[in-house]
């Protein structure tokens, strides 16, 4: 007998114990990425990109997440539209390029073509009760937020998109997120399964043995204490960094920064996460010897010498700093493969003769590609027949966190 889906996850939680990392199954198995594909990818807003890729009508890309394709399209000044990359006669993908202008979308395999907001217009040749409003191209969500673009491929109606994310607009807003410009795009596509992705994004507790520059742009006691969110740290580090903390936030309170925290529990439906903390002493901004590498970005008027850390799910993250921004997209692919994707951005008003771009992703470009690499050796590991399910440190609290999370997705709990 085939085992379904909800038994096979049923089977697996049951498996894992609170403390350890997931069985093999779970980073390996197609019928389990399949799961995450229908109970969890589809049903979550993703960033697929920041607006200034498409700014003028027609202008489009294509964001590629599982089998699927979204062409996401600029229709006119004040719309985004995204549909699937499928046309509705005999299923032909209707744009190959990855990006391009499109005044109108046409089907190369028998010219079905459809208007900027998805209607059918012409299709040559059909019977006479062919009806061209019940074809017209499939819609995804879509929302654009401080120009940022959210997708949501679910079926039905999506969680609340304002009631989720609401809350972060103030300290987009003071990066300038909306007015922002990309300045640099990197791909680092990893041959491992999308969860081992995030969990390493997840946890600093490999970060001194694997990543010398980026520890090198952070002091040690904020990377112990910190690690890769709120409650990562061991618990002691958390409370002696925190009189340190809590100075620093009152200075760039002062400066016009919002403060606040978001470290959603595992129940939420898209573990957000916003973090915000100094950055070493003296240092400017996340770069090689610390000085800034473009204008100060958004409304900022000076220097806070902060950085935050934002997760809108473990598929979306930033990281910013006074000067710069990084949108993080971590985005499933297959069983064994991820596409990491790292896109800069700077403020809108920065000219290119002000932003000195390998001073920009020096710390950050190393850091991705040798989590590349650390990645895909741990999904080679996790291959083997002798691997089992690890003890985690007292730095891994966040990834802890995100497995309950996911396995919450399903309706499922750990073992005990």
């Amino acid at each position: 007998m085939t085992e379904t889906s909800a038994d096979l996850m049923g089977r697996l939680a049951a498996n894992t114990r609170v403390g350890y990392s997931f069985d093999q199954e779970f980073y390996v198995s197609d019928a389990v990425f399949q799961a995450d594909m229908d109970r969890v990818i589809s049903r979550k807003w993703i960033v697929a990109g920041h607006v200034s890729r498409i700014p003028n009508k027609g202008d489009y890309f294509l964001f590629k997440i599982g089998a699927e394709q979204i062409i996401v399209i600029r229709e006119n000044e004040t719309s985004v539209r995204a549909f699937f990359n499928v046309c509705r006669h005999r299923g032909s993908t209707i744009c190959q390029a990855e990006s391009g202008n499109a005044p109108r979308l046409v089907c190369p395999y028998h010219a079905w073509t459809f208007g900027l907001d998805g209607r059918l217009i012409s299709a040559r040749l059909m019977p006479e009760d062919f009806d061209k409003a019940e074809n017209s191209l499939f819609a995804c969500h879509v929302r654009v937020f401080h120009g940022l673009i959210f997708i949501n491929m679910s079926e039905d109606e999506p969680v609340d998109f304002d009631a989720t994310f609401g809350d972060m607009g103030p300290i987009l807003d003071y990066h300038g997120f909306a007015d922002a410009r990309i300045a640099h795009a990197g791909s680092y596509p990893t041959t491992a399964n999308w969860k081992l992705v995030v969990e390493n994004f997840f946890e600093c507790y490999h970060c001194v043995p694997s990543h010398p520059e980026f520890c090198s742009m952070h002091a040690s006691e904020s990377i112990v204490a910190v690690g890769a969110g709120p409650s990562s740290g061991p618990a002691d580090a958390i409370a002696n960094f925190a009189p340190k903390l809590a100075a620093w936030e009152e200075s760039a309170a002062a400066a016009g920064r919002p403060i606040g925290t978001i470290d959603e529990a595992p129940d939420s439906s898209h573990l957000r996460l916003l973090m915000q903390r100094m950055n070493k002493d003296g240092w400017a901004s996340e770069t090689q010897d610390g000085s800034a590498p473009a204008p100060l970005m958004g409304k900022r008027t000076k220097a806070d010498g902060g950085r935050m850390h934002l997760s809108f799910s473990p598929f979306s993250q930033i990281v910013a700093d006074d000067h710069f921004a990084i949108l993080f997209q971590f985005t499933p692919r297959g069983a064994l493969a991820t596409d990491v994707e790292m896109i800069w951005l700077v403020d809108g008003r920065a000219t290119e003769a002000e932003v000195d771009i390998e001073k920009m992703i020096w710390g950050y470009h190393a850091t991705t590609t040798q989590d590349k690499v650390i990645t895909e050796n741990n999904q080679e590991g996790i291959m083997s027949s002798r691997y089992r399910p690890g003890r985690y440190s007292d730095q891994e609290g966040s990834v802890l966190n995100f497995q309950k999370w996911y396995l919450n997705q399903f309706g499922l709990e750990r073992a005990e």
